[in-house]
This record gives C-alpha cells, sequence and structure tokens, in this order.
C-alpha cells in the first residue's frame, strides 16, 4: 500500500456513507509513504471535522496524528478522538475520546467506525 491507495480507500468509504450530505476534503501528498487526509464531512444533523497524518510502514497505516471531531447542528461538541499526548491517566494513551465534559479511554478508530458512530446520532 502506498499513500494514494489510502486515500482512496478513505475517499471510498466517504463515497459510499449514506449519511453524508457534503462534503470538503483535501489531501496532501509529502511522499509516496506520507500524507494528510483532512476536512468537513456535513450531515443532515451536523458536521465532522477530521484530520489524518498518515504514514505507511511496511504496507500498514500508521496515524501520526488524528482528530475526529463531531458537532451538533448547533455547533455542540457530541464526540472527539483524538491522540494528541495531553491525557496520561487514560489506559489507551495516547488514544482517547471527549463526550460531553468527559475524557474517557478509546482505542484508534477508523473511518468506518467514526460513520457508523456519527449514524447512530443521525436517527
Amino acid at each position: 500500500m502506498i499513500i494514494d491507495d489510502y486515500f482512496i480507500s478513505i475517499e471510498r468509504i466517504i463515497a459510499n456513507s449514506d449519511i453524508v450530505v457534503r462534503q470538503q476534503t483535501e489531501k496532501k501528498k509529502i511522499d509516496s509513504e506520507f500524507g494528510i487526509f483532512k476536512g468537513l464531512l456535513y450531515f443532515e444533523k451536523g458536521r465532522l471535522e477530521f484530520i489524518e497524518v498518515v504514514r505507511i510502514v511496511a504496507r500498514k497505516v500508521q496515524k501520526i496524528k488524528y482528530k475526529y471531531h463531531y458537532m451538533a447542528s448547533d455547533n455542540s461538541m457530541i464526540f472527539r478522538y483524538d491522540n494528541v499526548k495531553h491525557h496520561t491517566n487514560i489506559s489507551t494513551f495516547p488514544h482517547h475520546k471527549h463526550i460531553q465534559d468527559k475524557i474517557i479511554s478509546s482505542s484508534e478508530p477508523d473511518f468506518i467506525t467514526i460513520l457508523s458512530e456519527i449514524k447512530k446520532h443521525q436517527d
């Protein structure tokens, strides 16, 4: 796998989603194994701001940095997953999830997981 393949796989996931109503995405290829994918996905109820800084090592995806910030239509945060190294007390450090005023343990999510969780909020 090279970074172009990863970009294509995420674009397909977004395109095949039945909840995304509009999108603004940007990808930046640094080299064949390193890139940045970021953007905004809009839903009937809310939007997702995201960024992934990705390196491909031995054909596997490593997310150096990520953030998936899902907000309601009134701009209130519903959840945010990220791996910023600031909550050292979390068992899954540096991976964690923000829910309103709580920070909880979380594994590194993928785009399918994020969109599935957002779909539950759309009903």
